[in-house]
């Protein structure tokens, strides 16, 4: 939409002149209707067809390539779990046959351990059997070379091409270790030939144009005529060029001098295309990007000949439309005129209802409009907008839901409730961030705090504030919960079985494990909106937060150094819960700021 047209036109002089303009649409319309039909339908027939075609080539190509990665990924699982290793050279040879068999795909599976030592299991040239053999890689630079590029996942290696057997491949890599320690990596091969071959079988199958894949821009690696292989590579040329390759219409693909942009064809989301005029031919080019594959994505595509629509159809259609388009265009036009005026208005009252229902990160902003008033109305609306987006991070959606019911701020006053609170802490936070940089501190952080904080909603808690590392939440309000003590001692639970996945992880990568502290502590408290005039923040107050926080701190004498969850409850909390807990007597304590002793239970 131009800019300087926004807010200059008024929906009443476009109305009326859109009336007188209607006349004439009907009666000079049909003379240009013919030649627009034909045009028009080619190109939607092509777009359907097209459409459909890439999406299915794209996820077959996708599929296949997925299903070699799952292969490696669990072969690799199995050596790290010690559930087969290649120490046991007849039983692991077994097993990598077995693995090959499973994945058709695959055209060798191999393992190569820290010494460039590899047991390998290939197919044979005729493909009616697999064998095994041990090789040397120590000496081979491309193996070194891309023994270098591999990493923890599944990762395929550009392109290479292997001389001894006069073909390229793609390489899938995945190192394998074992006890923090690199043993190994499984690769897995897949050669250009097989692809080719692979791509040819579902162009037949599906009747899909003339299907290839390019690597990158520039290269190709699947097509019909490299089903018999590709015999002329070499290590600083694996993959034959576009401009290079025998087929003529890939090779005028990307030449400018005859391409154009296709600009009738309607187009999926992440799908591109051009046309090209070749010998009085004309081609379209339809593809998609794949990324993944590789350091260069994949670019699956397909071309087709304009002339493979069939010309009868297209005149049958264009007559048939030709006849009827002169008696409801006048009524398509108003429809048409009618649908774009109130199409703004209709989005701002979904947009309203949804702010309505707080439903606030599925709003779009509204476009803008060449008509005055319906664009200062967007204008309006999407200022208001980004206010509510700045307020939503700071205000719990929860509370607000629970507040609009009550109706006027002066009805939401402060009572008291029986509430369960919560305290975590990263133990030794301060010490472990000293080294650490501003932004690795708050990423640090606020990935624990999305961890606390997912376990805490899903009970139906609200998180109340973050203390520097810390978490206060609550429930029981504000909307009464009769088991909130039951739900808070379950995101507990949920919180530390987070946070022993999250160590196993972080052990993986050789990084340090967490360690938290969580008190939960029920009682009465004051519950509503706590501050000063202006300025008022929904939280709690009372002696049940102290004495939840201070279960959390006697969390660091009641358990042993380097344990990973500490969870103390109050005996008021494990009088509430039912059987299905089990919370351990920690004797009676006395804690800050309260006179007596406090009962404590760890919770496990």
């Amino acid at each position: 939409m131009n800019s300087r047209l926004q807010g200059r036109l008024s929906i009443t002089i476009t109305l009326t002149t859109a009336i007188g303009l209607l006349v004439l649409i009907s009666a000079g319309g049909v003379l240009g209707v013919g030649v627009w039909l034909a045009q028009k339908n080619t190109f939607a027939l092509l777009s359907e067809n097209a459409n459909q075609g890439i999406s299915a080539a794209t996820g077959q190509v996708e599929q296949h390539l997925r299903a070699a990665e799952h292969q490696v990924d669990f072969i690799a699982k199995l050596i790290e779990k010690g559930a087969t290793s290649p120490d046991d050279k007849e039983m692991f040879s077994q097993f990598l046959l077995g693995a090959l068999a499973a994945a058709p795909q695959i055209e060798a599976v191999m393992f190569i351990d820290p010494d460039s030592q590899a047991i390998l299991a290939g197919r044979t040239r005729e493909e009616q059997s697999a064998v095994i053999n041990e090789q040397d890689f120590s000496d081979d630079p491309t193996v070194q070379a891309s023994m270098g590029q591999i990493s923890f996942g599944p990762t395929w290696l550009p392109p290479i091409w292997r001389e001894q057997f006069n073909k390229t491949y793609l390489n899938l890599a995945q190192a394998v270790i074992r006890d923090g320690v690199f043993v190994g990596a499984v690769v897995a091969v897949v050669s250009v030939e097989q692809l080719s071959l692979f791509v040819e079988t579902t162009s037949v199958r599906h009747d899909a144009g003339t299907r290839f894949i390019l690597y990158g821009r520039d290269q190709v690696i699947a097509h019909s005529l490299l089903s018999g292989g590709h015999t002329e590579g070499s290590n600083e040329a694996p993959l034959p060029t576009v401009a290079n390759f025998p087929d003529p219409v890939i090779a005028a693909m990307w030449n400018e001098d005859v391409t154009f942009d296709l600009q009738m064809m309607e187009l999926a989301q992440g799908t591109d295309g051009h046309v090209i005029q070749l010998n009085d031919a004309e081609y379209v080019f339809i593809y998609r990007d794949l990324p993944g594959f590789g350091p260069l994505p994949l670019r699956v595509g397909a071309y087709f000949q304009t002339s493979d629509i069939g010309e009868e159809v297209r005149r049958m259609i264009a007559a048939l439309i030709a006849g009827v388009v002169a008696l409801i265009l006048s009524v398509i036009a108003a429809i048409f005129v009618g649908r774009r005026i109130a199409k703004p208005i209709v989005q701002f009252s979904e947009s309203a209802g949804r702010i309505r229902d707080l439903q606030i990160p599925d709003v779009k902003e509204l476009p803008g409009s060449i008509f005055r008033e319906l664009n200062e109305q967007a204008r309006s609306f999407n200022a208001m907008l980004v206010a509510l987006r700045w307020f939503e991070l700071y205000v719990p959606r929860k509370i607000v839901e629970s507040l609009i019911k009550r109706g006027a701020p002066e009805q939401a006053l402060s009572d008291a409730r029986e509430i369960t609170v919560m305290f975590t802490d990263i133990v030794g936070f301060s010490a472990a961030s000293e080294g650490m940089k501003a932004s690795e501190v708050a990423a640090f952080v606020n990935a624990h705090f999305s961890l606390v904080v997912e376990c805490v909603e899903a009970e139906g808690g609200t998180v109340d504030k973050f203390i520097g590392d810390s978490v206060m939440a609550f429930w029981g309000a504000p909307d009464a919960q009769d088991d909130a003590a039951t739900r808070a001692c379950r995101a507990g639970l949920a919180i530390a079985l987070r946070m022993n996945e999250e160590n196993s992880l972080r052990a993986t990568r050789g990084e340090p494990p967490i360690h938290i502290r969580v008190g939960i502590h029920s009682g009465d408290a004051t519950v509503g909106n706590i501050g000063a005039p202006g300025r008022l923040n929904y939280t709690i107050i009372g002696d049940v937060v102290n004495i939840g926080q201070r279960l959390e701190q006697l969390g660091k004498e009641l358990y042993e150094p380097g344990t990973e969850v500490a969870i103390l409850i109050s005996a008021e909390t494990a009088n509430r819960l039912d059987a299905s807990f089990n919370p351990l007597p920690a004797g009676h304590h006395k804690v800050k700021g309260r006179l007596g002793e406090v009962e404590v239970f760890k919770l496990q």
